[in-house]
């Protein structure tokens, strides 16, 4: 039970620390849509810098840092596709463990039974004409393996909302970027 225990804390832990990263990553997009293209093909840089720090999240930093470096990088595509893939991959921190807790959840469960069916003929040999003596052991069995599975349901409905919100995050920072590199003015 206690590593159960243990996983269910690690899970709502990561759960509000990644609910806390993902509301400050959010962008308004709708006011990067409507102005973000036509500032930079009039060469508005500065006007468009402030557009994108007025959106925030991860999308307006990633659009502000891509324009600041407009003159000083090779090739703004890769700059942009390296910078995505890290905020990507700032993101996504955390979602393996929440993903591996949701396999492992039910293993303990599952050991806890076992266990707790070990503990019952143990006592069943020790208690012989005690029918009763048995049933402290499948008590503990039922509730291990209901708890690993209750650990394991949670784990997976936090895992999906989290990996939803990533992909909308991934997705906004894909066409941000998409904006930014058809609409930037050549110099």
């Amino acid at each position: 039970m206690y590593p159960l225990l243990v996983a269910s804390l690690i899970t709502v832990t990561i759960a509000v620390e990644r609910f806390s990263l993902y509301r400050r990553s959010g962008t308004n997009m709708a006011l990067i849509k409507a102005h973000l293209p036509q500032l930079l093909m009039d060469g508005e840089y500065c006007q468009a810098t402030a557009l994108c720090e007025k959106a925030g999240g991860i999308v307006g930093g990633l659009l502000t840092n891509a324009i600041a470096h407009r003159r000083v990088v090779n090739n703004l595509s890769e700059f942009l596709s390296g910078e995505s893939i890290a905020a990507a991959s700032r993101l996504k921190d955390h979602l393996n463990y929440v993903s591996a807790i949701v396999t492992i959840a039910p293993l303990l469960g599952l050991l806890g039974t076992v266990t707790g069916m070990i503990n019952s003929f143990d006592v069943l040999s020790i208690a012989e004409g005690q029918p009763f003596a048995i049933t402290g052991g499948v008590a503990e069995a039922l509730v291990a393996t209901a708890f690993g599975l209750l650990v394991a349901i949670v784990a997976m409905m936090i895992h999906v909302w989290l990996s939803q919100v990533v992909n909308r995050l991934i997705s906004n920072i894909e066409m941000g970027a998409s904006l930014c590199l058809t609409s930037i003015k050549e110099d």
